[in-house]
């Protein structure tokens, strides 16, 4: 009887109504966000080292972060670079000896990360806060003094032997993810073969690097208007301040050094490369180079690329490669800049090996698509609002992530304009203007198709 009861009651209960309105008809307010000032976080030194600090107190930690403008590619002798970022990982500051190094970082429970690119480096140090007064000292004695010793030479020179990957192997580096990445490493190796991106130092140039060298390297690069500062967490922002000021003013260098700009690529014809692996599984990369974008055409291409294949779910193809025909979970679009030389702008995805040809032409399909026709007002419309309400305020979502992005782009772009400017831009894109960026930098022409699977299958 209470069973009857309780089912007469909810069938009583009157069921409302999904309301389907459209969002641009529901009368929303106007996005009025926006981006933090930067000039409110900065501590500028009169010798032009600039910081961005930031109080974000979620948790009782604290992350002190340097941003060199230098990296692998660089005027100075091959491996310099790469010998560094082994004295700053693993041997430490000058005077302090590694395992004391080691042993510093382990008693603070810290984590260093040494991340070294073609024409940057970041260190980052996340400690406890209860740990920042020995920490902070330690981390500037690193950046300003690290101790440049035979040891990572000759470390980074072991490293130059590797034995390459087995990409038909089961274990290790080519599992699933590894895969892919395998696939992608081999796409840049065919658009930066002979190029300044794709030069890596031998076993010959370690042998012929000297300490020397790569202090010379160190001292050209590392002087506090190439460096760039970001320090976020559970502070106090005054005393921060203070503290950086105290230990950075006297740290002098030699004149700013000029940006190391490289040349364009030399395209290939659209080519097939197969890279044989026998699994249940194929990777698929499809892309061409991606030249510096301009920053009035960013806007735009950022919207082309967010409609086409961004990394979410209703994009152009995911659509049609997963929701329509179920051949994949995933096919999305990775455009990767470089700061003075040329990036790559690829289309990736996996599946089944009988069905990657389907998923070559799909992908093939949409991108041509995109450059005959104009996009649909309601995918400008998504596409917008999610970059200018979304991705964009997620880089100054916290005091870490804001930081980051500041000390960044001062780095690289030596102002910040484009952030000033980036949601009115994209605002203002049309259908006119994400053709023109399709057509510009999308070029099936240039093509490099790389498989890592069973079969490969003709492109023409």
């Amino acid at each position: 009887m209470k069973k009857l009861i309780l089912l007469a009651v909810l069938i009583s209960v009157p069921v409302l109504a999904q309301d389907t309105t459209h969002p641009r008809n529901m009368g929303l307010s106007a996005d009025d966000y926006r981006r933090p000032d930067p000039v409110e976080f900065q501590l500028v030194l009169e010798n032009g080292l600039i910081a961005y600090v930031a109080e974000s107190g979620y948790v009782p930690l604290v992350t002190l972060s340097a941003f060199i403008r230098a990296g692998r590619v660089s005027d100075e002798k091959q491996g310099a670079a790469e010998v560094l970022e082994d004295a700053f990982k693993n041997i430490g500051p000058s005077g302090m000896g590694p395992d004391t190094f080691r042993q510093a970082l382990s008693a603070m429970t810290a984590e260093l990360t040494v991340a070294m690119h073609d024409e940057w480096t970041e260190l980052s140090l996340n400690v406890p806060t209860e740990d920042l007064d020995e920490a902070l000292p330690l981390f500037v004695r690193l950046v300003r003094n690290p101790a440049i010793v035979a040891e990572s030479v000759e470390r980074a020179a072991r490293g130059a032997a590797s034995e390459a990957v087995d990409l038909g192997g089961e274990s290790g580096a080519v599992l699933y993810e590894g895969s892919m990445n395998a696939a992608v490493d081999h796409f840049y190796d065919i658009i930066y073969d002979g190029h300044p991106f794709g030069d890596r130092p031998t076993t010959e140039d370690f042998e012929a690097l000297t300490v020397a060298d790569v202090t010379r390297f160190f001292e050209r690069y590392v002087v506090p208007g190439n460096v760039t500062l970001a320090v976020a967490g559970d502070l106090d922002v005054d005393d921060i301040n203070n503290r950086l000021a105290n230990l950075f003013s006297d740290w002098s260098g030699s004149h700013i050094p000029d940006v190391k700009r490289v040349p364009a690529v030399e395209p290939n014809a659209a080519t097939m490369h197969h890279l044989v692996s026998n699994k249940l599984q194929s990777w698929l990369v499809v892309g061409n180079d991606l030249p510096p974008i301009p920053m009035e055409e960013q806007a735009a291409f950022d919207v082309m690329n967010y409609i086409i294949g961004d990394y979410h779910m209703n994009t152009r193809l995911m659509r049609n490669t997963r929701y329509k025909y179920g051949w994949t979970n995933d096919a999305s679009s990775f455009a990767e800049d470089r700061w003075y030389g040329p990036g790559g702008y690829t289309f990736r995805s996996y599946s089944r090996p009988e069905v990657v040809e389907d998923i070559y032409d799909n992908i093939m399909e949409q991108l041509m698509l995109t450059r005959d026709e104009p996009v649909s007002d309601q995918e400008i419309f998504v596409a917008k609002g999610a970059i200018t309400a979304g991705h964009f305020q997620v880089r100054y979502l916290d005091g870490y992530v804001m930081t980051r992005s500041f000390a960044l782009e001062r780095l690289r772009y030596g102002n910040h304009q484009r952030s000033a400017s980036y949601v009115e831009r994209v605002n203002n894109v049309t259908k006119k203007d994400i053709q023109a960026s399709a057509q510009k930098y999308i070029r099936p022409e240039h093509m490099q198709v790389v498989l890592l699977g069973e079969e490969a299958f003709d492109i023409d």
